[in-house]
C-alpha cells in the first residue's frame, strides 16, 4: 500500500491491489471517460495548487463577492473551499479557481437574499404601512419587469452556449477564463459575444421605445 500526501498535509493511502469488483457490471472505474466530476482527493490537490496571492484573480473575485454580501473576503473564500471539499462537486473540465468563483457567487447571492428577507420581516414586525401603488403605476411596473425578463430571454435566444457566456460575464470573467468557463475556445467566444451584442442592440431599441411610450 503506497502512502502519499495531500495538499492539506493529510496523508492519503493508495492501495495497489486490484478492485475485487472490477469485473462486475456495477463497477465504475475512476479512469472511466464518462466520469464528469473531480474526486475529493483531486479537489484537494487542485486547491493546493491555486494562487492565493492578494492580486490573483481568485482573491480579487473573493473581495468583490464579499463586498456585495457585506462580509469578509477570507470568510467567503474559506466557505467556498469547505463546500468544494464537502457538499459541492467540481466538473472535471473546469479549473478550480473558476469553480470556487462560482461557489462564492452562490454564497453571496444567498446572503443577499437572506438579508432582504430579514429586512422584509423586520418591516413587517414594525407594522410599517406601505401605501399601495395606483393601478396605473402597478401595471407599468409589471409591464417593465416582464419586458426586461423577456429581453434577457431574447439575448440568450435559447442557446445554452450564450447562456454560459452571459453567466461567465456576470461573474467578472473575460478572455481565456471566460472561454474555459463557457467550455469553448477564444475564436468561438468572439463569435458568441458578437451574437450577444447584436441581440442586445436590437432589444435595447425595443426597450427604448417602451420607455418613450410610458
Amino acid at each position: 500500500m503506497a502512502k502519499g500526501t495531500a495538499g492539506n498535509g493529510n496523508k492519503i493511502y493508495k492501495s495497489t491491489n486490484a478492485c475485487p469488483n472490477s469485473g462486475s457490471v456495477a463497477h465504475t472505474s475512476t479512469n472511466n471517460a464518462t466520469r464528469s466530476y473531480l474526486t475529493k482527493p483531486q479537489v484537494r490537490a487542485a486547491i493546493a495548487a491555486i494562487d492565493f496571492r492578494s492580486n490573483s484573480k481568485l482573491m480579487r473575485m473573493a473581495r468583490f463577492r464579499a463586498f456585495t454580501a457585506g462580509i469578509d473576503a477570507e470568510d467567503i473564500l474559506q466557505e467556498a473551499i469547505l463546500r468544494a471539499l464537502t457538499s459541492r462537486s467540481c466538473p472535471a473540465g473546469l479549473k478550480m479557481e473558476y469553480f470556487l468563483m462560482a461557489v462564492m457567487r452562490s454564497i453571496a447571492s444567498a446572503i443577499i437574499a437572506r438579508r432582504k428577507r430579514d429586512e422584509a420581516r423586520y418591516c413587517s414586525e414594525l407594522d410599517l404601512v406601505v401605501s399601495p401603488l395606483a393601478p396605473d403605476d402597478e401595471c407599468e411596473i409589471a409591464e417593465r419587469a416582464a419586458a426586461w425578463r423577456q429581453a434577457f430571454d431574447d439575448v440568450v435566444a435559447g442557446s445554452p452556449e450564450i447562456e454560459r457566456v452571459v453567466d461567465g460575464i456576470d461573474q467578472g470573467l473575460c478572455g481565456r477564463a471566460l472561454a474555459e468557463f463557457a467550455n469553448t475556445d477564444r475564436a468561438r467566444l468572439a463569435s458568441v459575444r458578437k451574437a450577444i451584442k447584436r441581440n442586445v442592440n436590437s432589444i435595447c431599441v425595443e426597450l427604448i421605445k417602451l420607455d418613450k411610450a410610458a
